[in-house]
C-alpha cells in the first residue's frame, strides 16, 4: 500500500526522483525544523523586540510564504522546483496542497497578538517542542498502546504532556510565585499543551496547540495572580 502511494506520488510530480515522507514516517529533519522555527521565534521575542515589530516580521513571512505556496500550486514547473528544494521537509500530501507553515505562522502571530508575553512564549514553546516530541514517541512506541478516536496515540500524548510540563516548570522557575502555584500552573500548562491536539476541531495541530493552550494558560495566570 505504501509503495503504491509512493509510486503514485512520483508520477504526480512528473517523475521527480525524490521520496517524500508520509505522516507516519519518523521524519526527524522535519521535526528539527519544526522545533527550530519556534525556538528561534521565542529567542527573538524574549530578546526584547516589541509586540508590534514581532507581529510585523512574522506577518511578512506569512505573506511571503502564502505567495510562494500559491505560486507553486498554480504552476507545475515551480511546484517541482520547490518540492525538490524542500524535499527533506515536506510530506507527500503537501506536494499538491498547502503546507503546514501558514498554520504555524498564523497561530504564532495570534498568540503574540492576543496573549501577554509570558503566555504567548510558553504556548509557542509547546508548539515548538511538545508537538514534535509527542509525534516522535507516538511513531516509535505508539503501536504498543491504544489510540484515541482521532488516531493519536496515548503514548505520544503522554510524551507531549510530560514535555509541556517540563517546559512550564523551567519557564516559570524565574517567576516569583509560591511553590503550590508554581506546580499547579505548570501541571495545567502541561496538560493543555499535551492534549490540545485532541480537541475535536477540524484544524491543523500547528494552529490549535498554541491558541488553545494560550487561552487556558492565560486564564490560569489570571487565577493564580501571575
Amino acid at each position: 500500500m505504501k509503495q503504491a502511494a509512493e509510486a503514485k506520488m512520483t508520477h504526480l510530480l512528473g517523475g521527480l526522483p525524490v521520496r517524500l515522507h508520509f505522516r507516519n514516517d519518523l521524519h526527524l529533519i522535519r521535526k528539527v525544523w519544526h522545533a527550530a522555527m519556534g525556538l528561534l521565534i521565542v529567542f527573538i521575542y524574549m530578546g526584547g523586540i516589541s509586540k508590534g515589530s514581532a507581529i510585523f516580521i512574522l506577518a511578512s513571512f506569512l505573506g511571503l510564504d502564502l505567495f510562494l505556496e500559491t505560486l507553486r500550486l498554480r504552476s507545475p514547473v515551480w511546484n517541482e522546483k520547490m518540492v525538490r528544494f524542500w524535499k527533506h521537509i515536506l510530506r507527500a500530501h503537501e506536494a499538491h496542497q498547502m503546507s503546514t507553515v501558514p498554520h504555524y505562522l498564523a497561530s504564532v502571530i495570534l498568540a503574540i497578538l492576543i496573549f501577554p508575553r509570558p503566555v504567548a512564549t510558553l504556548s509557542i514553546l509547546f508548539l515548538a517542542c511538545g508537538d514534535p516530541i509527542a509525534s516522535l514517541f507516538g511513531i516509535l512506541y505508539g503501536h504498543h498502546g491504544p489510540r484515541f478516536e482521532s488516531g493519536k496515540t496515548w503514548i505520544g500524548t503522554a510524551a507531549g504532556i510530560v514535555t509541556c510540563t517540563l517546559l512550564s516548570l523551567i519557564f516559570l522557575s524565574s517567576f516569583s510565585i509560591s511553590y503550590p502555584t508554581y506546580w499547579a500552573v505548570s501541571l495545567i500548562g502541561g496538560l493543555i499543551g499535551g492534549t490540545a491536539e485532541l480537541l475535536p476541531l477540524d484544524m491543523d495541530d500547528n494552529f490549535t496547540i498554541p491558541v488553545a493552550s494560550g487561552f487556558v494558560l492565560w486564564l490560569a495566570f489570571i487565577v493564580a495572580g501571575i
